[in-house]
């Protein structure tokens, strides 16, 4: 079940500089694959892919990724995690500035991330 942030805004008085991916898988047996796509939206409003990768998360533990969206417009993250308990993994995404502080309209829980039918390309 892929799902999205679906598109941010990062612009204002305080865009964000970084994006911030935690997945913490609470399975206490099995990992869990996250598959994840970044996508930002410049000034010219081109949608771009320019961060995807696919990595394990091992039984009870963490992966917290940190990523430049400096100077972009909007941004999406897009996941798909598979495994034997796919739901027991839990991702967030969250903006921060340039000194680490989260901006608080741009933090998504794991129950505000929207099902889609497939990542796109």
């Amino acid at each position: 079940m892929p799902l999205t942030t679906g598109i941010i805004t990062n612009t204002g008085i305080n865009p964000a500089t970084n994006l911030v991916i935690n997945m913490d898988n609470d399975n206490l047996s099995f990992t869990s694959n996250v598959v994840y796509h970044i996508y930002v939206w410049n000034s010219l409003v081109s949608k771009a892919l320019v961060y995807s990768n696919s990595l394990f998360v091992n039984a009870n533990t963490s992966q917290i990724l940190n990523f430049n969206i400096t100077g972009n417009s909007s941004y999406q993250v897009q996941f798909l995690v598979t495994g034997t308990v796919p739901t027991d993994t839990v991702i967030t995404v969250f903006g921060t500035d340039s000194s680490g502080n989260v901006i608080s309209h741009q933090r998504i829980l794991q129950q505000e991330l929207t099902q889609i039918g497939q990542l796109s390309p």
